[in-house]
């Protein structure tokens, strides 16, 4: 029986069919010849025997540490990193992140060999859309979801994923720029939930948000952190096409109109009145913001992306 036949929920959704077009149907690899990076090499061949839907992120894990550190076997590349694409995807439209394990998907990415010497141009431009799709997806499947606490490990970041995920981007893979443009079109209530809590950590401090309770060790809250990730890369910031994006496109005028349009989407939902206090008082205190603009710009270019910049 073949996968498709085994779940097809899983194999009919059209991001998954697009990965097996973009990677041109791949099967696993006759033989493994990959060593596994920590001498894993029975659990990686046991990996290969999985079928996507059957790969989750605790058996990928040893993968991402090939991803990053080991001498890629192509067939097996093209077999497997569609399944980590795949299961990166979900984490969007969860707002649970990963894959991740000893080593993330993002930090296996940014240092590892999968961008640029496993596939070729054509392939590679492949997957950046398809990546930008993934990550406008689980904007938009935020609506309504937005939450200013924290229900634990285990929940989905309600406040914070798509911010976080951004950066983390940000910092491993060039598409920002083509993210952006599809953002400041705020046209569903993810996008203008997006521009809500980034303005909003533009606007106030650690703590001083109002639609934000104060920090518990439980349920989080505090305020919104706009330099926080779910990569683990401490040795870059931004990608140079990454950052020279953000600072052409985050100004305060452009914020301030996504804001505008982020109000009128909001009107009918219960983020209406802080979307109606953020944009009076982005209007008002156009300086400052100006100033915290351009210091979170600098941010992006520092070794690890702190929270200095807040205090």
């Amino acid at each position: 029986m073949t996968p498709e036949h085994e779940s097809p929920e899983f194999y009919d959704r059209p991001m998954v069919r697009r990965l097996q077009e973009i990677f041109g149907f791949p099967v696993a690899p006759g033989k493994v010849t990959e060593q596994q990076f920590d001498c894993l090499q029975r659990e990686l061949e046991a990996l290969a025997r999985l079928q996507w839907h059957q790969i989750g992120a605790r058996e990928l894990s040893i993968y991402l540490m090939d991803l990053c550190y080991a001498t890629l076997q192509q067939e097996l590349f093209d077999y497997l990193f569609p399944a980590a694409l795949i299961l990166w995807w979900e984490g969007q439209l969860s707002r649970k992140g990963g894959p991740e394990g000893e080593c993330d998907f993002y930090h296996a990415v940014d240092h590892g060999a999968a961008l640029y010497k496993m596939m070729n141009v054509e392939c590679r431009q492949h997957v950046y859309h398809w990546m930008i799709d993934a990550y406008m997806d689980g904007v938009d499947a935020w609506a309504g979801e937005l939450r200013t606490t924290h229900l634990g490990p285990d929940a989905p970041n309600d406040l914070h994923g798509p911010l976080w995920s951004f950066n983390s981007l940000g910092k491993s893979v060039p598409i920002l720029e083509d993210i952006l443009e599809r953002l400041m079109d705020v046209s569903t209530l993810g996008r203008a939930q997006w521009w809500l809590v980034f303005a909003s950590g533009l606007i106030w401090r650690e703590n001083e948000c109002p639609a934000v309770p104060p920090w518990t060790p439980d349920g989080g809250g505090g305020g919104i952190y706009l330099l926080e990730e779910d990569s683990a890369i401490y040795d870059h910031g931004y990608l140079s096409e990454n950052h020279r994006a953000f600072k052409d496109q985050i100004t305060y005028a452009n914020v301030l109109a996504m804001l505008l349009h982020a109000n009128e989407i909001l009107l009918e939902t219960e983020y209406a009145e802080w979307a109606a206090m953020a944009f009076d008082k982005f209007e008002n205190d156009a300086d400052a913001i100006k100033s915290r603009i351009d210091a979170l710009v600098s941010a992006h270019m520092q070794l690890k992306l702190e929270r200095e910049w807040d205090r």
